[in-house]
C-alpha cells in the first residue's frame, strides 16, 4: 500500500539519512512525480543498505517499490555487489533472476566465478540472465559453457549468441557459423561474428552474402564482412575465391546493384560498409560510386571515404585514368581526394588543374599537396595566384605542405602588401626558414594581423633569436598581437621570458591573465610567489587561473595554499583547488581526501574520488565504497574506476 508523505528536499534528505521512517522512506520511494521519485532513488542508494533494499525486491505485490528498489542498487553498484551475488542464489528464483539482471548492468568481473554455475541453473530466467551478465563482463572463461548453450532453449541461444559476441573470444567463431544455418539464429550469429573481428569467418560471410537477398539477413552480412576486414583485413585469396563464385554462379550483378544502392549519397548506414567491401574485393566497377562519396556535402563521410580508398591505394591506381576522365565531376573531384600520394600520379593530378568544373580543380590542389612534390609548386602558384576562391584557398594549404625551404618562389607575393598575409600562412604551415630579414622587418607592419603572421613565422627561423623578438613584442599597441607573443613563448617553451612575463602581471589589462596562464604552463617556479601575492587582488577569471597555474608549477607551499582556497566562498575556485589536491596528494594526505569525499560539493566530491583512485590505497576502499552510492551519477562513475584501481 502507498503511503503518501509531503516532504521537501531537505526533510526527505534526512529521513533517508536517519533510515528510521520506514513509512516516509517508502512513500518517497513510491512518489507519483518522477522527478521526485528520482531523487528519492538516488538517496536511497546512498543511505539505505543493500540488505534493506534486498527486502523491497522480494514484494512481490508492490512492482512501483520494487522498480526502485532495483534502481537503487544498481546505482549502488560494487557496493551492493557482496549482497546481489548471496541474492542470486535466494529461493525467490524471481528475486534471484532479479538480482543476476542488477549484476550484469553493474559489470563486476569480481562476480565472474559466482556467475558461471548459474549457466546450468533450472530455471529459464536466471540462465538467461547469468548469461547476459557474463557477455557483459566479457568473461572468456565463459565461452565453454555459452558455446554448449547454442544446442538449449532458444531464448538462451539468442542470449548466448549475443553475449559470444559481447566476449569476442576466436574460439566462438565456427559454433556461431554454424549457428547461421538456424534461421531464428542467422542475424544475431552474423552480428556476432562481426564483433569478434576473426578472419576465419569472412569466407562464409561473403559467400552468404553472394546468394543471399533477403533483407535484413543481407545487410547485417554486410555490417559484419566489413567489420572483419577493417579490424583485421583478409588474404587476397579470399577475394579471388568470392570474384570467381560471383562469376561462376552469375552473381555479380546483383550484388553490384545491391552495393549501388547503398553507395548513393543520400544513404548513411550501411554505405561504408559497401564501401569497405567494393575496395577490399576490388568491385572496380563500382570504383566511380565510392570516390562520388569522397566528395560527399557530409564533411565527415567525406574524410572517412578519402582515408579509405588512400588505404586501398594500390588497388585505385589502375583505376585512377578512368575515373579522371568520367563525365560526372563528382567523381573526377572524389578520385582526386582518393588519389594515391606517389610521384608517378602527379602528372594526371596536374592535368585537372584545368578542369572546368572549380571544385575538381581544388580537389587537384589538394591532391598535389599530399604528393609534396616540388615540381608542382608552379601550378600550385599559379592556381594561388589567380585562381577563384575555392581553388586559391586550396592551392594556398597544398604550398603550405610541401617542404619549407622549397619555397622560393613566393617571394613577389612576400613583397606584395595584398598577397603578403596569405604568403606568410603558407610559409608558417610549411615551417619554412626562408625570407628571416623580410619576416622580422613585417614585426613592425602597420596591419595587426601580418604582425601576428610574422610573429607564428618567427619560431621557424633558423638564425634569428625569435625570444628576443617575443619579449619585444609584448609591448605590441595591439592587444592580439601581445597575446600571440605570450602564446607562442608559451609553445616554444621560452623560460628566458619568465622575469618579462612576471612583470606583466602588474598590469591589470586582458593580457594579465594570458601571463598567469603562461606562467603556469611554463612552470615558472620563480613567479610563483608573485601569483600567490595577485590572488587577492585578482578578478575572479584571474584567481582560478592563478589556482590552475600554482597546481601546474607545483611549488613548495602548495598543499597550504590549496587548504586555504577551499575555506574560501567561491565555488570555482573550491573545485579547481579540490582537483589540485587530488593530482598532488600522496598517503599523508588521505584524511583531507576523505573529508573531499563527504563535501556538499558533488564536484570536489568526484575530484577526491579521482585522487583516491590515483593513490591507489588499499586504506582508500571505504571511502569510495561510500562515493559508489552518491547521488551524484557521475561521482559514482568516478568512484566505481578508482575502485578498479586498488588492490584486491
Amino acid at each position: 500500500m502507498s503511503v503518501q508523505v509531503n516532504m521537501n528536499h531537505s526533510d526527505t534528505e534526512q529521513v533517508f539519512a536517519r533510515g528510521g521512517d520506514a513509512a516516509a522512506i517508502l512513500a518517497a520511494l513510491q512518489d507519483p512525480r518522477p522527478d521526485e521519485r528520482e531523487r528519492a532513488i538516488a538517496l536511497a542508494a546512498r543511505h539505505l543498505s543493500p540488505e534493506a533494499l534486498g527486502r523491497m525486491v522480494g514484494d512481490d505485490e508492490n512492482a512501483v517499490l520494487r522498480n526502485a528498489a532495483l534502481t537503487a542498487l544498481e546505482r549502488q553498484g560494487p557496493y551492493a555487489v557482496p549482497h546481489l551475488m548471496a541474492l542470486s542464489r535466494d529461493a525467490n528464483l524471481e528475486v534471484a533472476m532479479f538480482a543476476v539482471q542488477i549484476l550484469s548492468r553493474i559489470k563486476d568481473p569480481s562476480t565472474v566465478q559466482a556467475l558461471l554455475p548459474l549457466l546450468e541453473h533450472p530455471d529459464t530466467n536466471i540462465a538467461q540472465a547469468a548469461v547476459e551478465a557474463l557477455g557483459a563482463v566479457r568473461a572468456r572463461d565463459a565461452v565453454p559453457g555459452l558455446i554448449r548453450l547454442l544446442r538449449a532453449d532458444l531464448w538462451l541461444q539468442f542470449a548466448a549468441v549475443a553475449a559470444l559476441g559481447e566476449i569476442a573470444d576466436a574460439r566462438a567463431v565456427q559454433p556461431l557459423i554454424e549457428s547461421i544455418q538456424n534461421e531464428m539464429l542467422a542475424e544475431p550469429a552474423v552480428e556476432a561474428l562481426g564483433k569478434i573481428g576473426s578472419a576465419e569467418a569472412l569466407p562464409c560471410l561473403l559467400s552468404l552474402l553472394a546468394g543471399q537477398d533477403r533483407l535484413p539477413l543481407r545487410d547485417q552480412v554486410l555490417r559484419a564482412s566489413a567489420a572483419i576486414l577493417e579490424a583485421r583485413g583478409a588474404p587476397p585469396s579470399v577475394f579471388t575465391r568470392f570474384r570467381r563464385k560471383l562469376d561462376e554462379e552469375q552473381l555479380e550483378a546483383g550484388v553490384c546493384e545491391y552495393l549501388r544502392a547503398l553507395l548513393e549519397p543520400e544513404v548513411q548506414e550501411l554505405a561504408r560498409a559497401a564501401a569497405t567491401l567494393v575496395l577490399s574485393a576490388q568491385l572496380d566497377r563500382l570504383y566511380p560510386e565510392v570516390a562520388r562519396r569522397a566528395l560527399s556535402a557530409d564533411a565527415e563521410e567525406a574524410r572517412w571515404t578519402a582515408a579509405l580508398c588512400r588505404k586501398h591505394e594500390r588497388a585505385l591506381r589502375g583505376a585512377l585514368p578512368a575515373l579522371l576522365e568520367n563525365r560526372d565531376p563528382r567523381v573526377r573531384g572524389g578520385a582526386l581526394l582518393c588519389a594515391p600520394a606517389v610521384p608517378e600520379a602527379v602528372p594526371l593530378v596536374v592535368s585537372r588543374l584545368g578542369d572546368p568544373d572549380p571544385e575538381v580543380r581544388a580537389a587537384a590542389c589538394q591532391a598535389l599537396g599530399r604528393c609534396r612534390d616540388v615540381s608542382a609548386i608552379p601550378a600550385l602558384l599559379e592556381r594561388f595566384g589567380r585562381g577563384e576562391p575555392p581553388e586559391a584557398a586550396s592551392a594556398a594549404e597544398a604550398l603550405g605542405s610541401m617542404p619549407g625551404r622549397s619555397l622560393l618562389a613566393l617571394a613577389p607575393f612576400v613583397d606584395d602588401p595584398e598577397r603578403v598575409l596569405g604568403a606568410l600562412e603558407i610559409l608558417e604551415a610549411a615551417r619554412s626558414p626562408l625570407f628571416s630579414d623580410k619576416v622580422i622587418e613585417l614585426l613592425d607592419a602597420p596591419a595587426a594581423p601580418v604582425r601576428r603572421a610574422a610573429l607564428r613565422l618567427l619560431v621557424h627561423q633558423d638564425d634569428v633569436d625569435y625570444e628576443e623578438h617575443l619579449v619585444r613584442k609584448l609591448e605590441d599597441s595591439d592587444e592580439l598581437v601581445r597575446v600571440e607573443a605570450v602564446e607562442l613563448l608559451v609553445r616554444n617553451g621560452s623560460t628566458r621570458a619568465v622575469p618579462a612575463l612576471s612583470k606583466l602581471l602588474a598590469v591589470s589589462d586582458e593580457l594579465r591573465y594570458h601571463v598567469i596562464r603562461a606562467l603556469g604552463r611554463l612552470r615558472a617556479t620563480a613567479a610563483a610567489p608573485d601569483l600567490e601575492r595577485l590572488f587577492p587582488r585578482a578578478g575572479g577569471h584571474e584567481r582560478l587561473e592563478i589556482v590552475a597555474a600554482l597546481i601546474r608549477i607545483g611549488a613548495p607551499g602548495l598543499l597550504p595554499f590549496l587548504r586555504a582556497r577551499l575555506e574560501g566562498p567561491e565555488a570555482e575556485v573550491r573545485r579547481v583547488a579540490a582537483d589540485g589536491i587530488a593530482r598532488v596528494a600522496t598517503a599523508e594526505e588521505l584524511p583531507l581526501l576523505s573529508a573531499l569525499a563527504r563535501d556538499p560539493d558533488w564536484t570536489v566530491r568526484n575530484h577526491a574520488g579521482w585522487g583516491l583512485g590515483r593513490l591507489g590505497l588499499a586504506e582508500g576502499r571505504e571511502i569510495l565504497l561510500a562515493l559508489v552510492r552518491d547521488t551524484e551519477p557521475l561521482v559514482a562513475r568516478t568512484a566505481r574506476a578508482a575502485l578498479a584501481k586498488l588492490p584486491r
